[in-house]
């Protein structure tokens, strides 16, 4: 048996997606169970990306380079790796006309860019007309293909071509049927019994559900909340990355989501599909033991926050809570860890609070275990975790978690006022929010820290390593 991590495309990035792939990587590798990652996009520094998450180079297989590269390539991933190059020729108007590029895999690729009228606004739009692949070593043109901007302003491929796939030159109207093609190759080449595992690609599902190989399997990765909002009768809407897949179930052999909790919600709506909703955590806690922080409340109670900086994890919240109650006269101090988009608005929120001597922004961390052992408790304002890889972190480090009431991980993972404290909260009211967390960390100064501090080991050891990998070696010899 062969397992494929079905996927566009990933970098150097930090979402909980990614995570939650690279950390299944590794229970499979713990498991002895054969894998590798499949990208469906073009990413020029593909090699590189997986470099930075110790992911071998034949554990790695990109479409387009199977296309370039030929069939040796997929047993053996790229044996050759170069640096990766970009030239641009621009125009007399100062307009980007053509782009060279060589991969880290050896892949030449040259983009064509048409110039044309948006079709709102009184501007002109530059976008890639067509694309050509060549093998770098040998010069030889391997593949071509169109692109254009949907009805949905979304890019699409079309009118792809693939020259000397053994011999013959293939035709692809658009990416479903590529990506059909690709995986049937990819399937034999493995002497079938593949195991699909798809990571949100609704492409790849139309390509795979109504053709999977014979024989082959199909295992779906649930990593959010699969409605917009259960609670609002009037919108109980899909969401978008997961509605193919829950329109065409009867297709898919496996569901995977991270907590009992959105299983159980799932059965909502699918009561008869018990069997095919199954739960394995997206993230997990280290087999061995983890440094713990002292039973002992600090002063000031140091808080800590580790997480992208995004907009949809509202940090900014947190940061307003503490420095409302610092102006108040409490001792504390926030630490936040991690990197992304909102880090100058962050900046801009610590300074207008006047919080810069409390309130720090710490950069990213790749050894968070080491961090925790640093804190009196762990602070989250996002409502919108899956799981919450940090929250199970950050309980076997021995702290309480304060964060909100939201599907699902924090409703799974935290025992209100025995590990932590779960608050309501509105979306879009972020006055409501902002005092909900300050509600919250008045609950953890005034409640027995001792106690939580030993709560939190409570029904954790199912997140260890080897109980996750175990889930997974069981689900796929099920199949």
């Amino acid at each position: 048996m062969m397992n494929f991590f079905l996927n566009r495309a990933m970098g150097i990035g930090n979402s909980g997606v990614e995570h939650a792939e690279f950390y299944r990587a590794k229970r499979f590798e713990q498991a002895g169970l054969p894998y590798r990652f499949v990208f469906t996009d073009l990413v020029p520094e593909l090699h590189v990306a997986m470099a930075k998450w110790h992911i071998k180079n034949q554990n790695v297989i990109n479409m387009w380079e199977y296309f370039v590269l030929g069939d040796d390539y997929l047993k053996h991933g790229v044996t050759n790796a170069v640096s990766a190059t970009s030239q641009m020729v621009i125009d007399d108007t100062n307009t980007n006309r053509k782009q060279d590029e060589i991969t880290d895999s050896g892949i030449h690729i040259v983009r064509h860019f048409v110039k044309y009228p948006a079709t709102k606004g009184d501007i002109l739009i530059v976008s890639t007309a067509r694309v050509e692949l060549y093998n770098q070593v040998t010069g030889e043109r391997r593949a071509t293909f169109e692109t254009i901007e949907d009805d949905h302003e979304n890019h699409v491929i079309l009118n792809i071509h693939l020259f000397n796939q053994n011999g013959r030159h293939l035709f692809f109207r658009n990416e479903v049927m590529l990506q059909r093609y690709f995986l049937t190759q990819l399937d034999a080449a493995f002497e079938g019994d593949s195991t699909f595992i798809i990571d949100r690609d609704e492409i790849t599902e139309a390509a795979l559900l109504n053709h999977r190989p014979e024989g082959a399997h199909i295992v779906e990765v649930i990593h959010a909340d699969h409605l917009s909002d259960r609670d609002d009768p009037t919108h109980p809407l899909w969401n978008n990355y997961y509605e193919y897949m829950l329109t065409h179930l009867e297709a898919v052999d496996r569901v995977v989501v991270a907590t009992e909790l959105q299983r159980q919600d799932l059965l909502i709506d699918f009561p008869e599909d018990a069997d095919k909703f199954v739960t394995i955590p997206v993230g997990g806690i280290r087999d061995q033991q983890a440094l713990h922080t002292s039973d002992k409340r600090g002063v000031p109670l140091k808080l800590v926050s580790i997480s992208r900086l995004a907009d949809e994890k509202h940090i900014d919240f947190a940061i307003k809570a503490v420095t409302q109650l610092h102006d108040a006269g409490e001792a504390i101090t926030l630490d936040v860890y991690g990197q992304g988009g909102e880090q100058q608005h962050l900046e801009d929120v610590i300074h207008a609070g006047h919080a810069e001597a409390y309130v720090q922004l710490k950069g990213q961390t790749h050894t968070p275990a080491t961090i925790y052992p640093k804190y009196d408790a762990f602070i989250s304002a996002s409502y919108s975790e899956g799981f919450g890889l940090t929250y199970i972190e950050a309980l076997n480090a021995m702290l309480p978690v304060i964060t909100f009431k939201a599907r699902f991980g924090a409703l799974e993972l935290i025992r209100d006022g025995e590990n932590g404290f779960l608050q309501d909260f509105k979306r879009g009211d972020e006055t409501y929010n902002v005092a909900q967390l300050v509600s919250g960390i008045k609950r953890l100064l005034a409640a027995d820290y001792t106690t939580l501090h030993k709560n939190t080991q409570a029904g954790i050891d199912k997140y260890r390593d080897a109980n996750i990998a175990k889930e997974w070696e069981a689900l796929l010899h099920a199949l």
